[in-house]
C-alpha cells in the first residue's frame, strides 16, 4: 500500500498542518499527486477549498493538475464559491504553465483546447452572474494562450 503525505484524510486537521507545511517551504510541487488527491476528495470541503488555495503557489503545476482543476470547474454538484476559486487559480495557472519549457507542448496545446471547449461550454449555460464574470476572464485568458500553441 502507498504511503500518503497526506495521511488517510479523515484526520484533516493534520492534513491541512501538512498541506501548509508543503505550501510554505514551497516543496508543494513534489507533491501534486498527493494535492490532486484532495482535491478530489468529496467528504470534506475545508480540504478541497484549502487544496485549491495551495495549488495557486505551484511553480510547475503538471497538466493533470491543471485538468483536475477544470473538473472542480465544471462540477455542478459543487457550490459556487468553490467552482469560482478554482477559476482564478486556472487562470493564475496558465501563464505559468505556458511558461514552463519542460512540459510537452502537444500535451499543453490538447489541454489548452480542452479548457477553452469547457469554460465555453459553462458560459453557454446558465450560472449565476458572479461565477459567469470569473469564467469569462478565465476564457478570454485561455483564447490568448490558444491563439499561441
Amino acid at each position: 500500500m502507498k504511503d500518503h503525505i497526506f495521511g488517510n484524510l479523515i484526520d484533516w486537521g493534520s492534513t491541512l498542518d501538512t498541506l501548509h507545511l508543503l505550501r510554505d517551504s514551497a516543496t508543494l510541487d513534489d507533491h501534486q499527486e498527493e494535492l490532486i488527491r484532495l482535491l478530489r476528495y468529496d467528504k470534506n470541503w475545508r480540504l478541497r477549498e484549502a487544496a485549491v488555495e495551495a495549488a495557486v503557489t505551484l511553480r510547475k503545476p503538471s497538466i493533470e493538475m491543471v485538468n483536475q482543476i477544470v473538473q472542480l470547474i465544471k462540477r455542478d454538484d459543487l457550490y459556487y464559491n468553490i467552482r469560482i476559486m478554482a477559476t482564478e487559480v486556472l487562470s493564475t495557472l496558465l501563464p505559468v504553465i505556458m511558461e514552463n519549457k519542460e512540459l510537452n507542448k502537444n500535451l499543453v496545446r490538447v489541454f489548452i483546447n480542452e479548457a477553452n471547449h469547457e469554460v465555453s461550454a459553462l458560459l453557454s449555460s446558465p450560472v449565476p452572474p458572479i461565477f459567469h464574470d470569473v469564467l469569462d476572464i478565465t476564457y478570454e485568458q485561455i483564447q490568448k494562450f490558444a491563439a499561441t500553441v
